[in-house]
């Protein structure tokens, strides 16, 4: 029975890699998966040592707290992986945490596949040596992110993003609005304030101020936000003139003529949606001081960065204003031409995140790799 150990630290991941672990089940159906996740890898066929519930951090000031635990964590992972040798292991994004776990692995001549590698090519350039020397293959999910980590010296497949496979709907946006209860023919606002709860708590107060302010315009105006999955409803602040949906973030998208989003994933998804959207983010100030002096990049929004110039507008830290994102909302759904510019301008970025079968690719990549 191959044995492999599947690693993943926040929701994001957890959802990647139970996609990835469903896929190996069916691809090996007495593969043995155990590790660190949450529900969804769970539900995946993973048997987790660590439940990731309390590993969910955000920014650099957040993580410092929480060195003790993590650290505590990772020893442990360390005499799972030296008593159980794994076949192989996926460790996927959590980059801090999951360096380190390739180290030990790698020294133990345990095939190390890294799925969702750390964005080296964002900040901190020199992880992608590191990644390099102690990992055997970088599943990579961005072209560029491929040629960067082979410029370091990485064994890298190019697999593809995994949003291609899933971040889809066949639904119309009239379709989609009446599945939501919005009126069909309603000018329509998609708030998503991000996945943890500290970003819920920093921009969603903003968003609905804003909110406030587009209903003095336009007073039919409809709201919508799809609630994250790890997000409780009762700790959201009473919303009425908001519809909040559950597992239909897709439909979401496609009903909205505009998003208010985090930087994120989200941001992708919605471009693989062709939703337009303005891309917002706060963080602790220290936080954006350490990023702001390590960071390689200019751009924050992932459309932005792929398409290597700003085709959405992004609104952080100090500019985190309600008046800036109001007169920049109300640019856009005054104008419907910019918002189809936006649209054309996020096709070609769905156009360089390759194929579908991200997923697939991934798997058989692991499999690849078991000491059988």
């Amino acid at each position: 029975m191959p044995a492999i150990m599947i690693v993943a630290g926040e929701p994001s991941g957890d959802l990647h890699a139970s996609r990835v672990a469903t896929k190996i089940k069916e691809l090996q159906p007495d593969a043995d998966l155990f590790g660190m996740g949450g529900d969804l890898m769970g539900t995946a066929g993973v048997e987790l040592i660590y439940h990731i519930r309390d590993s969910a951090v955000m920014g650099i000031g957040e993580v410092i707290t929480s060195i003790p635990a993590f650290l505590r964590k990772r020893k442990h992972l360390k005499q799972v992986i030296r008593e159980r040798r794994p076949d192989a292991i996926l460790l996927v994004d959590f980059a801090e945490f999951n360096m380190g776990l390739a180290k030990f692995a790698y020294q133990l001549h345990i095939p190390v596949v890294y799925y969702i590698p750390p964005k080296a090519w964002a900040w901190r350039p020199s992880r992608a040596k590191k990644i390099a020397k102690t990992t055997t293959c970088v599943a990579s999910i961005f072209p560029f992110e491929a040629e960067f980590y082979q410029r370091a010296g990485a064994k890298v497949e190019f697999v593809g993003h995994p949003l291609l496979d899933f971040a889809r709907t066949e639904l119309s946006c009239e379709e989609a609005r009446k599945q939501l209860g919005l009126r069909e023919d309603a000018l329509v606002l998609g708030l998503m304030p991000g996945s943890r709860r500290r970003e819920v708590d920093r921009l969603l107060p903003v968003m609905l101020e804003v909110a406030h302010q587009i209903r003095q315009t336009f007073p039919d105006c409809q709201f919508v936000l799809p609630l994250a999955p790890n997000v409780d409803r009762t700790s959201m602040p009473e919303m009425p003139f908001v519809r909040i949906v559950t597992g239909r973030t897709y439909e979401a998208m496609r009903a909205s003529e505009l998003m208010l989003i985090a930087s994120g994933t989200a941001t992708l998804e919605a471009a693989c949606l062709g939703t337009p959207m303005i891309v917002l983010y706060k963080m602790s100030q220290l936080s954006w001081w350490i990023i702001t002096r390590l960071a390689t990049l200019d751009r924050s929004a992932l459309p932005n960065i792929i398409a290597g110039q700003d085709i959405v507008p992004e609104i952080l830290q100090k500019e985190l204003q309600t008046e800036r994102i109001t007169s920049v909302a109300l640019d856009l759904l005054q104008h419907p031409d910019k918002r189809e510019t936006q649209r054309e301008n996020l096709r070609k970025v769905y156009e360089q995140l390759g194929p579908a079968g991200a997923v697939e690719r991934t798997a058989r990549l692991t499999l690849s790799y078991l000491n059988l």
